[in-house]
């Protein structure tokens, strides 16, 4: 897959696509060379335009049934309402802070 990938960047870059092109684009990459499947490579793009390959398999794909029904849209009520549960729990918990400096703010003058 990596030799496709950098025949299709040798074509974008503007060079022709031959084997030592696709070595050089694998070389920086610091990818894996793999011979066989470059002369592989090269043989079957041997006459072929890859903007012609290109096309015809997103003719292809055009058929291929994509995406999905839209269904399952529901479950966020549920993680709001927990999250609102929790946000009430903390309140209640932190409430109060009369005690902070002794007494309970009766006023009744305490340690003041």
């Amino acid at each position: 897959m990596s030799e496709i990938a950098a025949l299709l960047l040798c074509k974008v870059g503007g060079k022709g696509g031959s084997a030592d092109d696709i070595k050089a684009v694998l070389e920086a990459a610091g990818a894996e060379i793999n011979e066989d499947k470059i002369s592989a490579l090269t043989a079957d793009m041997d006459g072929k335009d890859i903007n012609d390959l290109l096309a015809a398999g997103m003719e292809k794909l055009k058929d291929v049934p994509m995406g999905g029904g839209g269904g399952g849209g529901g479950g966020g009520a549920g993680a709001g309402a927990e999250e609102e549960k929790e946000e009430e729990e903390e309140e209640m918990e932190m409430g109060g802070g009369g005690d902070l400096f002794g007494g309970d703010g009766g006023g009744d003058g305490g340690d003041y």
